[in-house]
């Protein structure tokens, strides 16, 4: 018969065990990682992958107004600034000429990288003309084919131009369709006409494109309560968004919230369109996982960077829902990008930013970028 003593004391270094057990970080070996990025270099955001899997990242200085390279592409494992360094680099040249702060990024059907930069700098709150922009660049000789300033009558200083899609089946060279997510309290979409090189903003405030009144997110399994006057992680309005593969639908998220929504290419495209009408042509198509950018690919399923379950998720074109990982690398999915079979993900830990910690900086570095491969 055991003494008492010794059952008390295996029980309790069973539970000690089990206690550090759940304290152990859970990691798949499906999430692979393909890059590590350490100080001096920046945390990245955006990411696009060309169909010959060349692999872009870009890194913004909305948070941290940082000397390195905006954007660079990853080549055999280090980052090489492109298209060159006098583009990417700081620069006294005028705004419009260098790339200041990049966030979304994407491909569009003829192959060009499009980068998205709100052209905003930490410590800094005016935005120049000529800062907030759209460009596309040819990656193969590295030319840059379009350079859009985004005016202030499109934005403002409050504005956080955060993710875009290029739609080429509307227009006469095609839209781009941004989601402005807000430095302050400004949330809206915002439409850009490649040819004539204009820009329009819609819905501006409305629910659909603003965070969600008592929003509570669990970060790295810690409850937050959304405070737009006390922001204790990445808060905003809409954030996220995806197109659809024939053109026909642009679906948006507020990153804080976990509503999906949509408008038609057709109403959305159309410079002519009232304000009234855009909202009465919204689709709720229902709820989804609180997360930040988005990806899609050409059978019509959406991704999600799902922040609270520490996960990549899958929505399918018939709505229902397929996690794909978890993992606690995943603590703040960023930018996500699909091609040639692989969803790709940046892991910039930008909730543990000074700015929501008390000026402690929680970041642990290397930055990773990962890849998973979709079933």
């Amino acid at each position: 018969m055991l003494h008492l003593k010794t059952v008390f004391a295996t029980l309790l270094c069973t539970t000690c065990l089990t206690a550090q057990q759940s304290f152990v970080q859970h990691t798949d070996s499906r999430l692979e990682i393909i890059a590590s990025i350490n100080p001096p270099n920046p945390d990245p955001s955006g990411i696009a992958v060309t169909k010959t899997g060349r692999v872009f990242l870009g890194f913004p200085r909305h948070a941290d107004n940082h000397k390195q390279f905006a954007l660079a592409e990853l080549v055999d494992g280090k980052l090489v600034p492109f298209p060159n360094n006098d583009y990417v680099y700081p620069s006294q040249k005028p705004f419009k000429d260098w790339l200041i702060s990049p966030h979304g990024m994407t491909i569009d059907a003829n192959g060009l990288l499009w980068i998205l930069d709100d052209g905003k700098r930490s410590g800094i709150k005016e935005i120049p003309d000529g800062a907030a922009k759209v460009v596309a660049i040819n990656v193969d000789t590295k030319k840059i084919v379009y350079s859009i300033p985004i005016g202030k009558d499109a934005m403002s200083n409050d504005s956080h131009l955060n993710d875009l899609r290029v739609d080429l089946t509307h227009g006469q060279k095609g839209m781009v369709y941004i989601a402005n997510s807000g430095f302050g309290e400004r949330y809206s979409l915002v439409v850009v006409d490649i040819a004539k090189g204009t820009s329009r903003e819609v819905l501006l405030n409305h629910p659909s494109v603003a965070p969600e009144p008592g929003f509570v997110g669990f970060l790295e399994r810690k409850p937050l309560v959304y405070d737009p006057k006390k922001q204790r992680f990445p808060v905003g309005g809409a954030d996220g968004i995806a197109l659809n593969p024939d053109g026909k639908k642009v679906y948006w998220t507020a990153i804080t919230g976990r509503k999906l929504y949509s408008l038609p290419a057709d109403v959305l495209s159309d410079f002519n369109t009232s304000n009234d009408a855009l909202q009465k042509a919204i689709t709720f198509e229902g709820e989804r996982p609180a997360c930040d950018g988005l990806a899609e690919d050409a059978a019509g399923n959406i991704y999600f960077g799902s922040f609270e379950q520490l996960a990549l998720v899958q929505r399918k074109p018939d709505g229902s829902f397929k996690t794909l990982v978890n993992d606690d690398r995943l603590g703040w999915p960023d930018g996500l990008f699909y091609s040639n079979g692989y969803l790709y993900v940046t892991l910039g830990q930008w909730n543990r930013l000074p700015g929501f910690n008390d000026n402690k900086d929680l970041r642990e570095p290397p930055y990773l970028v990962g890849r998973i491969k979709v079933e």
